[in-house]
């Protein structure tokens, strides 16, 4: 078996390297000295079992974080014993044998001592020796992961968020958006980031100005919030959404257009009308009695008064709200020690009561608990309803 130099080469104590070891340094030294890859030549032993490290430059001491000196002459399964797994060492003899360059593929190095990816082109030079030229790009390939990841974020995120999310470059076009389009316009991605003059075509006529302008400000890097309006989905259909959007920018501030998430509000709008248009048909209803419907949190607080509760006031419902009953129909700085609302409020039952006002009036006045969702009362509803005829001619009687 051939015996491995030892560290310190001499002419000594391997005559058969002097020549080759002259001229190929000779060839090699601008390159081992000068450049930024790391550079490490190796002779083959035992046939090919192993190899013996020649030379290391500079740049492969800082990748290795290793003294040059203390690798000459050793054996790079003792220097770096993870290059067998790591399939470095079978290129080195399969390059050896047939003189063939090879690249072997970015890949993580790992022994006990260090770890790294590592890029390595090995070639076999004119004397028999194998030279690795290879480059340390951990930090390459862990901003690429990142960037992977970071994409992969994204995209899971952005593409399985409910809401559509649009990005929209500086120019106008839409650059991306997510599945949930489908779902909101009825329009695929591929229809979608094809639209030409987006947003026009999808904004309902009655709201497509406004809009408009919204989005010629956003172009211009401005934001806005929770801005609602009518679309046209691809079916003619018409949905109610809501907007917000904002800026993007690069790194070095540059914009990169504006990005808008949009949220289907039709089914909050139906409920929203439904209820609007019942409290209008409740206010109608209401508002066509005769008795005076009052309605009043637990402090006595007006929430509602109708019309004929108004009109005994002589003010519109406007200034009722938010003021306290007792202000308004006895003048007073305190609730009446009598009232009706009060006792319905505190025992929780329904309250009735007669009362003579100083104008000579006589009142019915029902007085009804009302309950949250819990259970707990909040207020009541005061039902006022003047007797004074049917008390009169009780008297004639």
């Amino acid at each position: 078996m051939k015996k491995r130099p030892e560290h310190g080469i001499s002419a000594a104590q391997a005559p058969h390297w002097t020549e080759p070891v002259e001229v190929v340094r000779a060839q090699l030294d601008g390159v081992m000295n000068h450049v930024a890859s790391g550079v490490a030549i190796y002779e083959a032993v035992d046939e090919g079992a192993d190899f013996i490290i020649v030379d290391f430059n500079r740049a492969a001491e800082k990748i290795e974080q290793v003294k040059r000196a203390d690798l000459i002459g050793r054996s790079v399964l003792d220097v770096f014993p993870g290059v067998r797994e790591f399939g470095l060492l079978d290129v080195f003899r399969r390059v050896w044998q047939t003189g063939k360059a090879e690249d072997h593929p970015v890949s993580v190095y790992r022994d006990e001592r260090i770890s790294g990816w590592r890029q390595n082109h090995v070639c076999r030079l004119p004397n028999g020796w194998v030279m690795a030229v290879y480059d340390d790009v951990t930090q390459h390939k862990r901003s690429e992961l990142a960037a992977r990841m970071s994409e992969q974020c994204f995209r899971a995120i952005a593409n399985y968020t409910y809401d559509w999310e649009v990005w929209v470059g500086p120019t106008g076009r839409v650059l991306w958006t997510n599945p949930a389009v489908a779902r909101v316009t009825g329009y695929t991605v591929k229809e979608m980031t094809a639209m030409p003059n987006y947003p026009e075509p999808i904004v309902h006529e009655h709201d497509r100005e406004r809009i408009l302008r919204a989005f010629r400000s956003a172009l211009k890097g401005g934001a806005g919030n929770d801005v609602q309006f009518r679309i046209l989905s691809r079916d003619g259909s018409t949905r109610w959404v809501e907007m917000s959007w904002q800026p993007i920018y690069d790194e070095s501030s540059h914009s990169l257009g504006h990005r808008e998430s949009i949220r289907d509000i039709t089914a909050r709008k139906e409920v929203e009308q439904a209820l609007q248009q019942s409290k209008r048909e409740k206010e109608t209803i209401l508002d066509s009695l005769s008795e005076l419907v009052v309605h009043l949190d637990r402090d006595l607080t007006v929430l509602w008064a109708n019309e004929a509760a108004c009109a005994s006031v002589g003010k519109p419902r406007e200034q009722l709200i938010g003021q306290h009953c007792y202000q308004l129909w006895s003048e007073g700085d305190e609730p009446c020690k009598d009232c009706p609302v009060l006792k319905a409020i505190e025992t929780g039952c329904r309250t009735e009561m007669e009362k003579t006002t100083p104008d000579g009036r006589t009142w019915c006045i029902h007085a009804t608990p009302i309950r949250d969702q819990k259970g707990q009362v909040i207020g009541g509803v005061e039902i006022s309803v003047d007797i004074s005829g049917y008390r009169a001619t009780d008297r004639r009687e």
